[in-house]
């Protein structure tokens, strides 16, 4: 959860504070659950007491090559104070602390891959609703077609149907004119009957992850260049750090 993002201009580290800061901790301590007060802003605060500060307002989602369930993992996201993007790389070395933010030079850079059938998922559920409706060899030619479709489609035109378990896997539904075109090259293998099949399997499964969207994993690296484009947003301006609760 991105909160408020506060940098020190002095020493350049950040704090996101959330409504959970002060939130309290249980451990297991004698056989009962205690309840122990927190503050986990209080470090930050004494650190920074009398340094000048500034909001920095987040342009970008964490993104990270680890699945989202990872607790351990670590993200980067970039953020703004209006005149200059900040790379701010996010991590924790325990499940139970909070998250460390740090300001780092650079910026992120995302590389489109190549979408590709779930070539093999589609055979087994075309196998599984239809048995022997449609022979092996017939099935192979029908994950040729498709194959064949999607070697020059480009992601960037393609509709998102869902994300996977990471943010740089995402699933692409084939549009209208794709499934056209992957029938139109299975005329000359399948009959009017089976044609029909094929176009209701394809419609069917054609949703959210299911077997006959398409899938794409980006790419990230962290560019060493800082960006210090101009961002016309508004943020708030330095001021000295309070150290009193919400």
């Amino acid at each position: 959860m991105i909160g408020t993002l506060i940098r020190c201009i002095e020493c350049n580290e950040v704090i996101n504070m959330t409504e959970w800061d002060y939130s309290p901790h249980y451990a297991w301590y004698e056989g009962e659950i205690k309840e122990q007060d927190s503050n986990d802003r209080q470090d930050f605060l004494q650190r920074h007491e009398s340094h000048k500060t500034e909001e920095l307002i987040p342009l970008t989602p964490p993104i990270s090559d680890k699945p989202y369930a990872e607790p351990l993992k670590i993200s980067y996201f970039e953020a703004t104070n209006g005149k200059r993007r900040f790379l701010i790389k996010r991590w924790r070395s325990k499940i139970d602390d909070p998250y460390t933010y740090e300001s780092i030079d650079g910026c992120i850079a995302l590389t489109n891959g190549k979408v590709r059938a779930q070539t093999e998922a589609i055979k087994k559920q075309m196998k599984a609703e239809n048995n022997s409706a449609i022979s092996e060899e017939k099935l192979n030619c029908f994950v040729k077609a498709i194959q064949k479709e999607v070697e020059n489609l480009d992601p960037d035109t393609l509709a998102v149907s869902a994300e996977g378990e990471t943010p740089l896997i995402s699933y692409y539904q084939l549009g209208s004119d794709c499934v056209d075109r992957i029938l139109t090259r299975c005329q000359d293998s399948f009959d009017r009957h089976e044609l029909k099949l094929l176009r209701d399997f394809v419609i069917e499964h054609n949703e959210y992850d299911d077997v006959m969207t398409l899938v794409a994993k980006k790419e990230f690296t962290i560019k060493k260049e800082a960006q210090k484009d101009e961002i016309p947003r508004a943020v708030r301006p330095a001021q000295h750090i309070s150290r009193s609760n919400p």
